[in-house]
């Protein structure tokens, strides 16, 4: 697939809803479906429905009949699968194994853990058994640090703080090192703090009093601009701090914000919608490989990836919420 500019992403992103919404709405939350619609878009993957429901038909055919992947997080699995790789019915056997690998290493059985197994999917082979050990000791390293805080919700954020080039000690000091910042800074303490901390100790070229205050300063720019600031956006606010110009770039997310706001598919979906609206600008960026323009050590691609499994983990997170308020009342 051709880059495209974000007017057209957009575009294609409300097309491949909209076909997704009418094959699968009574088996899938709209949530999941903007997920999977942003996949193909952000991932320059071009859409088949038919090959898409194949691939999800296959999980389901393949998993134990009390796996999560009976469930329909097979939906999303299937969406990373099918954009991260060329044959997606073999790379499910690599997934499946990569997942039993962090069984095996320490994580519990859960949504969470499928999707931490996803952001390993383009890891050598022959580095699996390494990265799935040091993400074990991240997480470990996390939860000593904050027990209360640190739950399954963090593997996915583990897994991709791992695959950087230090030890694992040093990783965990350096989420601890944003956290407190950050909150001396004014932000709330909580888990969202602690995912922005996650994303933000990806890049590891900046001080965390630096990046501090420009986080600061873009939940600044963002209640000017009348957007919510709460913290559930805090991951986000931090995604945009790795844009070379925010204040340049600011005007172009309040506009696809509003466009997704005023579109009769999403009005509904405002949270969404904003991290929708900060992938498709983080995306823009996404050709320029190891993002040289930014100054930045790591990939915008990784940043992406950061952010979707951030997005799938909290619209997972909120679908296990409803389904367990539903179940008990």
């Amino acid at each position: 697939m051709k880059e495209q500019t974000v007017n057209e992403s957009i575009s294609l992103y409300k097309d491949t809803y909209s076909e997704l919404y009418s094959a699968l709405k009574w088996k899938v939350d709209k949530h999941s479906l903007m997920l999977i619609a942003a996949m193909y878009v952000t991932n320059a993957k071009e859409f088949n429905l038919k090959r898409f429901i194949d691939i999800a038909d296959y999980i389901k055919d393949h998993v134990g009949m009390f796996s999560y992947l009976k469930s329909t997080q097979r939906f999303t699995i299937a969406a990373t699968l099918d954009t991260t790789s060329e044959d997606p019915k073999e790379s499910f056997h690599q997934f499946i194994s990569i997942y039993d690998k962090l069984i095996e290493n320490g994580f519990t059985r859960n949504a969470f853990s499928y999707i931490a197994a996803g952001t390993l999917l383009k890891v050598e082979p022959n580095r699996i058994d390494e990265i799935v050990q040091k993400t074990h000791e991240v997480y470990k390293g996390m939860r000593k640090n904050h027990f209360f805080l640190t739950n399954p919700g963090d593997y996915p954020l583990a897994t991709i703080l791992a695959q950087r080039e230090l030890d694992s000690d040093i990783i965990v000091r350096n989420v601890e090192d944003y956290y407190q910042t950050l909150h001396k800074k004014g932000f709330y303490l909580g888990n969202d703090l602690q995912f922005l901390s996650h994303i933000l100790a990806i890049e590891t070229s900046h001080r965390p009093e630096e990046k501090a205050d420009q986080c600061l300063m873009i939940r600044d720019m963002l209640k000017k601009a009348n957007l919510k600031t709460k913290s559930a956006y805090y991951p986000y606010i931090g995604m945009l701090s790795f844009l070379e110009n925010t204040i340049g770039e600011f005007e172009s997310l309040v506009a696809i914000n509003e466009d997704l706001n005023k579109d009769k598919l999403f009005k509904w979906n405002k949270d969404v919608n904003f991290m929708m609206s900060v992938l498709f600008l983080m995306n823009q960026f996404s050709a320029v490989g190891e993002a040289a323009r930014t100054g930045l050590n790591i990939s915008i691609e990784t940043l992406i990836q950061a952010q979707q499994a951030a997005m799938t983990a909290s619209m997972t997170a909120a679908a296990v919420a409803s389904s367990n308020s539903s179940s008990s009342s």
